[in-house]
């Protein structure tokens, strides 16, 4: 890691880490907004930031579990000082499981995990009935969850974790958010890209 990356890491990650927070974490008083939105699996952080930026009256948490995101999320809310976003270092589960207030997040957003194509991996989906369980419990009355990916067989066994777990109304249009560097990728190279609005009765 260079000397900059390090000294951000160590001097502006911790200004946005919610991990001492006291539990359960309702970041509507945190960040001071009803709007929350959580985007799991920030990546480099484009999605994340463009949500804040574009809107001071949503909140956003992101939740990575590579340190470099984070780092860049942390780097550009400082330059652009930004008040309504916070970050997590790790795999979210526990975040979402545990740590947040129930029904206090208005949308969470899962763009572009990580397919496991191999059949053998398929377990390892982040998309099954336990996740769907959890994001149902945290989400608002009338939030939402949002789900893409460029990998047709992932989406269609999502659609069945959805289907069988049957508390969302699902949509295939409702689709309104900033493009994650993935997506921009995607659309690059001529991927398929699919996509579902899953909203909470």
């Amino acid at each position: 890691m260079s000397a900059s990356r390090e000294m951000a890491l160590n001097t502006l990650v911790p200004n946005f880490e919610i991990s001492e927070l006291n539990r359960p974490i309702d970041l509507r008083k945190v960040l001071k907004t009803d709007n929350i939105i959580v985007d799991f699996g920030s990546g480099m952080g484009t999605h994340a930031i463009a949500l804040a930026h574009n809107n001071p009256k949503i909140g956003v948490l992101a939740i990575d579990v590579h340190t470099v995101g984070l780092i860049a999320i942390a780097e550009t809310a400082t330059d652009l000082d930004l008040k309504n976003i916070r970050t997590h270092e790790g795999d979210g589960i526990d975040v979402i499981k545990s740590w947040l207030l129930p029904e206090s997040v208005q949308e969470v957003h899962v763009l572009f995990p990580d397919p496991w194509p191999k059949v053998r991996h398929h377990k390892r989906r982040l998309i099954n009935h336990s996740f769907l369980e959890m994001v149902f419990t945290v989400l608002q009355p009338g939030g939402r969850m949002i789900f893409a990916t460029d990998d047709e067989s992932y989406f269609a066994a999502a659609k069945i974790a959805f289907l069988q777990f049957g508390r969302f109304r699902m949509n295939f249009e409702d689709w309104d958010i900033p493009l994650t560097t993935y997506h921009q990728r995607a659309k690059r190279l001529e991927h398929k890209i699919s996509q579902l609005s899953a909203r909470k009765a």
